[in-house]
């Protein structure tokens, strides 16, 4: 997904949020570096059994640990999705199921940043249903674990005109 082909209300929204999420974790340099941190960790932190890990300045937690098979389930409709612009277009029946049972797992599950300094946190969900028929992987969570650093760099450096 590319920051810049999103359309004027939805990038006012993650800019806004992505500066929420900078003044929590202490500011932009701090925030940016978080990021470049979680994606040093080998193998993807978000494997971890506990369901926690930490950078220097952030403690990551996510509110139901993940499975191999899981993860790669949601990276290839985070795939799909970037393509086709939906998660369940055109895929076979069995991986229909597959894939709703990803769906079903994470619905619930969030993601918590804690500063380690001020003791401040912001959560986010891992899958956007607020339509029906519609779940996507959001934003902020793909800006996190997915993306390269230059699409959270957009959204921090995006001013409304």
């Amino acid at each position: 997904m590319d920051f810049n082909k999103l359309d004027t209300k939805t990038k006012e929204e993650l800019s806004s949020q992505f500066k929420e999420y900078c003044e929590t974790l202490g500011g932009k340099n701090f925030f940016l570096t978080a990021l470049e941190e979680i994606r040093d960790i080998k193998p993807n932190p978000l494997l971890n059994k506990s369901g926690a890990f930490h950078t220097s300045k952030v403690r990551i937690s996510l509110s139901k640990s993940l499975f191999k098979d899981t993860f790669t389930t949601l990276f290839d409709s985070i795939r799909r999705e970037e393509k086709v612009g939906d998660m369940l277009d055109g895929i076979n029946p069995k991986e229909y199921k597959v894939v709703m049972n990803m769906i079903k797992t994470l619905k619930p599950t969030t993601v918590t940043f804690e500063s380690k300094d001020s003791g401040e946190s912001f959560s986010f969900p891992i899958l956007d249903t607020s339509v029906e028929k519609k779940t996507k992987v959001t934003f902020a969570f793909k800006a996190f674990f997915f993306y390269h650093l230059d699409e959270a760099k957009k959204a921090l450096a995006y001013e409304a005109k």
